[in-house]
């Protein structure tokens, strides 16, 4: 009990220590925006900090600004010469002697004070882009196209009309160029009608498609709505990925073993292996693989996961914990990474803006917004996949970050932002009373939202350690 415990407890701090790494790293990029920019308009920086509250270390460069590691390292600022707070509110104790004055952000003109602030955020969707182009350049980019091979009878495509050939090509005016694309809008759906146009035999139709939502509850506890409208590729039963800790790992699969045949049936497609598995939770499966030629069966015993059917009830399937592997990634040119990179990362923000949405307007639950402690997790298990993954949600967290910092709330960008938007109409700016009303308001929010989204992780963790819904 004590081992693991103590396993458990290592685990956390590994998880802990990635996920700071990555939040570091993205949170500087940030903050390196409104610097850079405030430098760049004359205003004096006074201090650089990643994290808050007290100083770990630091030291002074050569214009006077304090570069700064602090204790609590879940985010950071730029403090300029005449803020009242690390918030960036305007005021200081006492008047600036003229020979300073120069340097004071907030007697800045309007526009380049929104410039400053509107960096942070640009220099986060700028960051993502480069990471996704350096990725697709050094790792390639997966081409799988939308083609239909299959369509699951009784499903939102076949009441449509979708049928099996059918190239995809656009969904709700987004053009589709691979199998990615439609898998991110269709389950990021959330019950919304979708026009889907297809390209069948050289001709364009268009149809309404009305997907399925199935509640989907991963390993972390996490429970959001999926949309699936009931289309499949073939993919061979090659596998990808291994669980951590699940029948497979345990019985001795391994990543690019090719599943050939379960209790003697043979097994054609991934798809098969979890039509298959799925009824056998509990029995022990003779499963015949191909690892680098040579043919081997392992016995593995399927355990029970609840599913979701489109009803909204829920069944026992049997899982092993293996996922398919993807096709060989097709090499692109450096100018082909860019433009993939910049459409992923607006990608990013659209799918961000319509969770939002969704989950304003009820049609997603709040009980899947996280905080740290998922971040954690999440960074830990993509951090067991690799640099590619690792790197890729890097760019996400980083694109996510930007989005919420441009939320109209005080003391966020976005809420500096919407001060200056008013100012510049009204030409002059808000009184100092209602500036400073604001910035309550704003940190209040802000702080119910670190509740609300840190006792989402600590009641999530409950429920996994010591059981419950």
């Amino acid at each position: 009990m004590f081992e693991g415990l103590l396993s458990q407890v290592f685990s956390w701090t590994l998880s802990g220590l990635a996920f700071l790494f990555v939040l570091s790293v993205v949170v500087f990029f940030h903050e390196l925006g409104h610097f850079l920019v405030a430098r760049w308009c004359g205003v004096t920086v006074t201090t650089f900090s990643i994290g808050f509250g007290r100083e770990l270390g630091g030291f002074y460069d050569r214009h006077g600004t304090r570069w700064r590691i602090a204790a609590i390292p879940l985010g950071g600022y730029v403090k300029f010469l005449d803020d009242a707070n690390a918030a960036s509110a305007p005021g200081t104790a006492e008047p600036l002697p003229p020979e300073k004055a120069a340097g004071a952000f907030h007697t800045k003109p309007v526009w380049q004070r929104a410039l400053v602030v509107a960096a942070g955020p640009l220099a986060n969707f700028l960051v993502a882009a480069l990471i996704y182009t350096a990725v697709n350049a050094t790792y390639g980019v997966s081409m799988v196209t939308a083609r239909v091979d299959e369509v699951v009878p009784g499903m939102a495509a076949e009441k449509a009309g979708i049928k099996p050939g059918d190239l995809i090509t656009e969904i709700d005016g987004w053009s589709i160029e691979t199998l990615d694309d439609v898998v991110r809008i269709v389950t990021a759906s959330s019950g919304r009608t979708l026009k889907i146009t297809v390209d069948r035999n050289g001709q364009a139709q268009t149809f309404s498609v009305n997907p399925d939502m199935r509640d989907h509850k991963d390993d972390l506890g996490v429970t959001v709505r999926l949309g699936d409208i009931g289309i499949r590729r073939s993919l061979p039963a090659r596998i990808g990925a291994i669980m951590p800790d699940s029948p497979a790992a345990k019985a001795g699969f391994k990543p690019g073993d090719v599943i050939t045949a379960i209790n003697g049936a043979r097994v054609g497609s991934f798809d098969d292996v979890i039509a298959m598995v799925g009824p056998a939770a509990g029995k022990t499966l003779a499963i015949t693989v191909d690892r680098k030629g040579g043919q081997q069966t392992i016995d593995v015993v399927p355990e029970a996961k609840s599913a979701a059917n489109p009803d909204g009830t829920t069944v026992e399937k049997g899982r092993i914990g293996v996922a398919p592997d993807r096709p060989e990634p097709v090499s692109v040119s450096l100018l082909e990474a860019a433009r993939l990179g910049a459409r992923e990362t607006y990608a990013n923000i659209v799918q961000t803006i319509t969770g939002i949405t969704d989950i304003v307007t009820q049609r997603q639950s709040a009980d899947q917004v996280g905080g740290p402690i998922l971040m954690a997790e999440v960074t830990a298990r993509v951090v067991e996949m690799g640099w590619e993954p690792l790197l890729r949600w890097t760019a996400l967290i980083s694109a996510n970050i930007g989005l919420l910092n441009l939320l109209p709330i005080p003391v966020l960008d976005g809420g500096h932002l919407v001060f200056y938007a008013i100012e510049a109409i009204r030409r002059r700016p808000l009184s100092q009373r209602m500036q400073e009303i604001g910035f309550q308001v704003g940190i209040a929010l802000v702080l119910m939202l670190v509740v609300f989204v840190n006792l989402n992780d600590l009641l999530r963790v409950g429920k996994r350690l010591f059981g419950g819904g």
